[in-house]
């Protein structure tokens, strides 16, 4: 893991919802290679600061940094161009398509020969192919790129939203509680994927409620509450219990005395 120029950096973020603190003075930090974890009870933020990354909602303060370079994101565009991209716990996928027609879903491929493109035919051979090497290169096991997303199993579909993700060269993965709702073998093989993306030059954020499978794949965890980021700890050096007492109080975080009387926010997820 490289500990230069952070591949994402967040810094100071802030949102309101009317009178409403959502985020107030949020940051994170993410490597190269680094798979970071983003963990908080609910009502911390972790939505909020994701929707800002996925250019979802506007921040009302705060910078964002790809690279050592400051970036607008203002909409969801401006995150993909930068290299982001946000599997989300819905995965936005077409249940009635095929798994490479989902992987390129928005962006098809038009034939290259003049005549099919006059009609604006597609290139299912050329789709296919890319697809069908995206899943192998990630050890996804999907009988066929030509089944319906409908047919697949919860940790197949979410595989294939992260295989999405790979093939039109993002940098930066955002994974909104990735296991959620998926049986022990399921989640074991998203796992796998996403500990695979490293040695793809892609780094990783995981919002999530399970701490073991966090202590597992993550590198670092950022711990937020009340809209705050409270404390980062390397998981080699934290314990699950410390992470707990982190988020909920019972251990103060590195930041709490600039704030400790400033007084109590509500803060919505």
């Amino acid at each position: 893991m490289n500990d230069g120029p952070f591949v994402l950096e967040a810094r100071d973020m802030e949102r309101m919802f009317g009178p409403v603190v959502a985020l107030a003075g949020a940051s994170l930090q993410l490597r190269r290679h680094e798979v970071l974890g983003l963990v908080g009870d609910n009502g911390a933020g972790k939505s909020t600061l994701l929707k800002i990354l996925s250019g979802v909602l506007n921040a009302h303060a705060g910078e964002i940094f790809i690279d050592g370079r400051a970036v607008q994101i203002r909409r969801a565009q401006d995150a993909m161009d930068a290299g982001i991209e946000t599997v989300y716990q819905d995965l936005a996928l077409v249940d009635t398509m095929t798994a490479y027609q989902n992987v390129y879903l928005g962006r098809e491929e038009l034939a290259k020969h003049w005549f099919p493109r006059m009609f604006d035919m597609l290139d299912d051979r050329l789709m296919r192919k890319r697809a069908r090497e995206v899943i192998d290169s990630l050890a996804v096991k999907i009988p066929s790129v030509n089944v319906s997303a409908k047919g697949m199993s919860g940790g197949q579909r979410q595989c294939l939203a992260i295989g999405r993700a790979l093939l039109w060269g993002r940098r930066i993965v955002i994974l909104d509680e990735p296991t959620a709702a998926l049986g022990v073998r399921e989640s074991e093989q998203v796992l796998r994927v996403i500990r695979e993306l490293r040695s793809h030059d892609i780094s990783v954020i995981v919002v999530s409620h399970n701490m073991q499978q966090l202590m597992e794949i993550a590198d670092r965890i950022t711990v937020m509450r009340l809209g705050r980021t409270i404390a980062t700890r390397a998981v080699n050096e934290a314990s699950v219990s410390t992470i707990v007492g982190l988020i909920t109080g019972a251990i103060p975080g590195d930041n709490e005395k600039d704030y400790e009387n400033s007084g109590s926010i509500t803060v919505p997820e």
